[in-house]
């Protein structure tokens, strides 16, 4: 499957666990992996619906910095990728339920 963010075309897939595309580059196996040389993320194709969820819009985050130039170290990006993967939804649900609430009315 293939997806557009910014104007760059970028392939999602889903592979087994043991596939050498599913390792980072420090050798360590994980569920999910974004390679912005490839414009690749991929995805372990064992996971629960949550749980693919979950994975995606961790690995998402990651695509969304590279294509919007947010340049941060790779620990502070782990975090923030994971924050959104748990709470992003919530964020812009919520947000949108208080702006059909407490629409602006501001003209500038």
């Amino acid at each position: 499957m293939f997806f557009s963010i910014n104007g760059t075309m970028w392939k999602l897939q889903y592979k087994n666990p043991s596939s050498c595309e599913l390792r980072r580059s420090d050798g360590v196996y994980t569920l999910g992996v974004t390679d912005n040389a490839t414009k690749t993320v991929t995805i372990a194709d064992n996971l629960s619906d949550r749980m693919t969820d979950k994975v995606l819009c961790h690995e998402l985050t990651h695509v969304y910095s590279f294509e919007n130039f947010c340049h941060m170290d790779m620990h502070t990006e782990e975090i923030v990728a994971d924050f959104l993967s748990l709470y992003g939804r919530d964020i812009v649900y919520m947000a949108d339920d208080l702006m059909k609430i407490f629409p602006r009315k501001v003209a500038y």
